[in-house]
């Protein structure tokens, strides 16, 4: 890819959505700091950008100013545009030209709310990583004023975005997965001393013990943990297990 060294604020916008966005920071302020940073990119004059919605979600939009946010909402009401093609076919949609007559024929309803919002032009490119569709990021602009290097600096955005939506993705999976697993350790620590402590207080086998622990736990509609609990925390006599 052959960028520009002339290109500082595109240089300056894709750091300032690399440095800015930390571990715990929020998707959607991933978002608001894409659609910002691609605003900045030279040529370009609002930007936009959708996330797709996981089952059960809820698709997510950020945009740089308020045109761009009207027609990021005009593609999603309406269900056509460049961004949603662009996510469709996973292919970048460069400089298309809004008064060509294909453009109003392939999106009839939001190629005029383009032209009335001083909109030549749009490229649309796909958020994805290692093969993963994420979403699209929209450019707005004016027909033929985004050269090819600044439309890779678009097309770097994006990825960079991508790649970091990913990685907070992955980081929430290991920490519910690890938290999970905490709980679970913890949970087999209280079981192990509530067999230990039935086992001398009904003076009866660590087997025996646990299996009277199991069956109450059924019985009642009780987690074991917290009847194991009940048996290292409470008196013996206000618990099920009272010491013969």
């Amino acid at each position: 890819m052959s960028l520009a060294p002339q290109d500082p604020s595109a240089a300056a916008a894709l750091l300032a959505l690399i440095d800015g966005s930390g571990d715990d920071e929020e998707d959607e302020r991933v978002l608001e700091r894409l659609a910002r940073s691609a605003a900045a990119v030279p040529g370009v004059d609002a930007a936009s950008c959708t996330i797709a919605a996981p089952p059960g979600g809820t698709t997510r939009t950020a945009a740089s100013d308020l045109v761009a946010e009207q027609l990021e909402r005009v593609q999603q009401e309406l269900e056509e545009g460049p961004c949603r093609d662009a996510a469709r076919s996973r292919r970048a949609l460069n400089d298309v030209p809004m008064v060509h007559p294909q453009s109003r024929v392939r999106w009839p309803a939001f190629t005029q709310h383009a032209l009335n919002a001083g909109i030549t032009a749009v490229t649309a490119l796909p958020i994805s990583h290692r093969g993963r569709l994420t979403g699209s990021l929209d450019l707005y602009h004016q027909h033929r004023s985004l050269c090819p290097s600044d439309a890779q600096w678009g097309q770097l955005l994006a990825k960079a975005a991508a790649i970091g939506l990913a990685h907070r993705t992955e980081l929430r999976s290991a920490r519910t997965h690890g938290e999970q697993l905490q709980t679970a350790l913890s949970s087999r620590v209280v079981i192990e001393q509530a067999k230990g402590i039935l086992a001398e207080r009904l003076d009866c086998s660590v087997d025996d013990a646990f299996d009277r622990l199991r069956k109450h736990a059924r019985a009642h509609r009780m987690k074991l943990s917290d009847l194991s609990r009940e048996v290292i925390t409470h008196p013996h006599w206000a618990t099920p297990f009272a010491r013969p």
